[in-house]
């Protein structure tokens, strides 16, 4: 039962990390929301620029996509024609074992 408990808590880790938000980049400049200044943001997400004949022709597949980014703070959207890069977090140091004298 230990190992089991061990696998989900280490898969409900990893399911919260890659959820975090986090700061991206586009065009050698950091994103920043226009509204509160925050440098996070939810992961991004796909969507879609639907037109209208598209929709009609039910075609929609066919039309362009873009990456949306949510405030992590404020919750406003921003939108990007290109993915945004996400810069990574800065990794903790890790504390060297003490020893005993």
């Amino acid at each position: 039962m230990g190992r089991f408990y061990e696998a989900v808590k280490a898969g409900v880790k990893g399911f919260k990390d890659a959820h975090e938000p986090t700061e991206y980049s586009i065009a050698g400049r950091m994103v920043k929301c226009p509204h509160c200044g925050e440098t996070k943001f939810a992961p991004g997400r796909r969507a879609l620029l639907n037109s209208r004949a598209a929709t009609f022709l039910n075609v929609d597949w066919t039309d362009a996509g873009a990456t949306v980014l949510v405030c992590a703070e404020c919750g406003r959207i921003e939108w990007f024609a290109r993915e945004p890069a996400e810069v990574p977090a800065p990794r903790k140091a890790v504390a060297a074992p003490r020893t005993k004298i």
